[in-house]
């Protein structure tokens, strides 16, 4: 009966029925409403809160709050997956090649204002970040994200979530042991802001091309580092 109960509320959840930040009823209403017992209910609870779902606050009057799980749970499994089959960064360096590039010229074909700005402030974050090689695999990989998400393509903005979560904290690794690692946030910064000129023109084709080109030059220079990075488990 609990997974019963789970799985109406999930569905709810998932349909958007019920919002993130909004309460579900007091567990005296919900056991009247199901028809169940204090435990019954509460272990249906838990099966939720165990998928990020809902946040129960122990004490609170307000009964348990609806939230979603970020991209560091799927990033997570799939994390373990890779590292059972000892994938390395050139692995997700690869994947990523294959659609990046289409997303780069989906973006600009249905380039809006509001989509500009973002990327332009994530351009200045990345900017005030160089030198640092924690917040600027953070900023970086931020971009590359909001990047999927102007595409239009839900698939592909997920899958490059679950990935920043996995590559920026393996690339923030290397990146603190690279002997130009300033010089190479340069280069990636001066690339960001081209791509982005030619995604406000509206030049597509361009930036496709661009984009294929700037990957694959990356890739030859950052080879054998991305080869020898093993993908591990990540840490909260």
């Amino acid at each position: 009966m609990a997974e019963v109960i789970a799985a109406e509320l999930r569905a709810k959840i998932l349909k958007g029925e019920l919002k993130p930040g909004e309460s579900l009823l007091s567990e005296a209403t919900l056991m009247e409403q199901y028809e169940v017992s204090r435990p019954t209910l509460r272990e249906a609870l838990r099966l939720l809160e165990a998928q990020d779902l809902i946040s129960v606050r122990r004490g609170s009057h307000r009964g348990p709050v609806v939230s979603l799980p970020d991209g560091g749970v799927a990033a997570r499994a799939v994390a373990i997956q890779l590292q059972i089959r000892q994938a390395t960064l050139a692995d997700v360096y690869q994947f990523r090649m294959l659609y990046e590039p289409t997303a780069a010229r989906m973006a600009a074909e249905s380039a809006t204002p509001d989509g500009i700005r973002q990327l332009r402030e994530i351009l200045d974050e990345e900017a005030a970040a160089l030198g640092s090689s924690s917040a600027f695999p953070a900023a970086a990989w931020r971009f590359h994200s909001v990047l999927m998400g102007l595409s239009g393509n839900a698939t592909m903005a997920v899958i490059t979530e679950c990935l920043q979560h996995i590559s920026e904290q393996h690339s923030a690794r290397g990146l603190s042991t690279s002997p130009d690692q300033r010089q190479q946030e340069e280069r990636s910064l001066k690339a960001h802001r081209k791509l982005v000129d030619l995604i406000e023109k509206g030049a597509g084709a361009e930036a496709e091309k661009f984009w294929a080109r700037h990957m694959e030059v990356v890739r030859e220079v950052q080879m054998g580092w991305f080869q020898d990075q093993q993908i591990t488990e990540l840490l909260d």
